[in-house]
């Protein structure tokens, strides 16, 4: 299937789908709710579009590619990469990264996730990530999994394939990366560094400057990153996040935004602003009290719809601990579709609907 890296959104009604990280059951909760049947079809002829991150953290993730492979493919939805889906078309393994395990066949305790039948992931996964574009556009509507940024779009234009335009972002920037590792390898040496550190969250680590600086020409030196990931800057503090001590954190790009309506996904947004911080998302928390139906930036355009469903892991395992509630019945994270030309969230659970407050004149 030939693809490029910025593709045309059908005109008509979309139902736009946020990060699911293997949350299967809830994605079958939410097709239900709107009116979809299998292989997407809707009685109304609406279409069904995924903003990325749809895999790792939850309890079955090949699944979730199974069915949204067969909806793309019945022509009936769209998808956009995320960088969960960049990370697996790399396929690390020797990285180890935090809610992956399941994707090279390897149990991680903190997750109770279904592991990928290896045949499956050659034949029909890996395949199937391939094909995804890093961002969907019509006149007045765009998506993107993390950041519209004008030179990220247009290198995406530029390219044929997205984890190839990947690599040679990553190429270019080698030269650079490597100043600055030299920077990083003398206050190593000079401190007796030990990097087993970066992964222990006992350690308290304090920011380096020299790792945070890497790490931010890392982000920002690579475009397919920016556009599926976001806009990285040096943190002023080390933070706990997905299993290692950060030194960048992220940047509110909407504050910024003035163009058409971009959804997104990737930020870890609460239902209830007044939750309490997720223990496992330390800094991640760009959007306060605002509301959960709330557009963000002064031009109230850009508008994202990741309720952190994937957390559900963790509420799960607080349930059974009894160390947290609610019971895991009643989750506070949940999955949510945005609904356009309604402007209206729909959730997989008992969640009432809400009308989003959004400046959509454009549309």
């Amino acid at each position: 299937m030939a693809t490029n890296g910025v593709q045309e959104l059908p005109e008509g009604p979309l139902d736009i789908i946020g990060d699911i990280h293997g949350e299967f059951d809830a994605l079958v909760s939410l097709l239900r709710k709107l009116g979809y049947d299998d292989l997407g079809r809707h009685a109304e002829k609406r279409k069904l579009v995924f903003v990325g991150d749809l895999i790792d953290r939850g309890p079955d993730s090949p699944g979730v590619l199974r069915a949204v492979k067969r909806l793309v493919e019945a022509g009936n939805a769209q998808c956009v990469a995320g960088n969960h889906e960049i990370n697996a078309l790399r396929d690390q393994a020797e990285q180890e990264r935090s809610g992956e395990g399941w994707w090279y066949g390897r149990r991680e305790p903190l997750y109770d996730s279904e592991l990928v039948d290896p045949d499956e992931k050659q034949r029909d996964f890996l395949p199937f990530l391939r094909t995804l574009p890093g961002a969907l556009e019509r006149r007045g509507l765009r998506i993107v999994h993390a950041c519209w940024h004008e030179p990220a779009i247009d290198r995406l234009r530029s390219t044929g394939s997205v984890i190839d335009a990947f690599h040679e972002e990553a190429e270019a920037n080698k030269k650079n990366l490597e100043e600055l590792l030299d920077e990083l390898r003398k206050r190593v040496r000079a401190e007796n560094f030990e990097w087993r550190r970066i992964k222990d969250e006992s350690e308290h680590l304090e920011l380096i400057p020299e790792l945070a600086a890497y790490d931010e020409a890392n982000q920002m030196g690579n475009a397919i990153k920016v556009a599926t990931s976001g806009i990285e800057r040096a943190a002023r503090e080390s933070f706990w996040a997905s299993g290692k001590w950060r030194m960048v954190e992220r940047v509110r790009w909407w504050e910024e935004y003035e163009g058409p309506p971009v959804v997104v996904g990737h930020y870890w947004r609460r239902y209830h602003p007044g939750a309490r911080p997720m223990p496992e998302k330390r800094n991640a928390d760009l959007f306060g009290d605002t509301p959960a139906h709330t557009a963000l930036g002064p031009a109230g355009r850009v508008m994202c719809i990741d309720y952190s469903v994937g957390m559900r892991f963790l509420e799960r395992k607080n349930a059974r601990s009894g160390a947290a509630s609610p019971a895991p019945a009643r989750f506070e994270s949940c999955l949510a579709a945005l609904r356009v030309p309604e402007w209206q969230l729909v959730f997989d659970d008992e969640r009432p609907s809400l009308r989003v407050d959004i400046d959509h004149a454009s549309v």
